[in-house]
């Protein structure tokens, strides 16, 4: 039985390199244009740019009551650390946007 096994594997490649073997520099050719130009075109799309946008740092306000702003294009998510009253805090930058189109700035070491 192994030996019917053997001959049947071995005829079965014998027929696939006889199909492929003229059809395979082909192949190989359009699979590396084909590869070429999804590389050209992933790298051709340009990263988006950055934009200025401002933060209100949230439970903070400087001497004379206004909010402490904080302008940056940084993405949202990234963590930040401020100077408010004297101590250094640290916040994240939300795309929460308040009603004054500035956009919140949690803090996340204040009680």
């Amino acid at each position: 039985m192994p030996a019917l096994v053997s001959l049947a594997l071995d005829r079965g490649l014998d027929l696939l390199g006889t199909a492929l073997g003229q059809w395979l520099p082909v192949l190989l050719l359009a699979a590396g244009v084909a590869g070429a130009c999804w590389y050209r075109r992933a790298r051709a799309t340009p990263p988006t740019p950055r934009r200025l946008r401002n933060f209100t740092l949230l439970r903070t306000e400087r001497a004379d009551g206004t909010p402490v702003r904080y302008e940056t294009t940084q993405p949202t998510g990234t963590k930040i650390t401020q100077w408010v009253d004297g101590r250094q805090h640290l916040y994240e930058l939300t795309d929460v946007q308040l009603e004054d189109g500035n956009y919140a700035a949690e803090p996340l070491d204040h009680r």
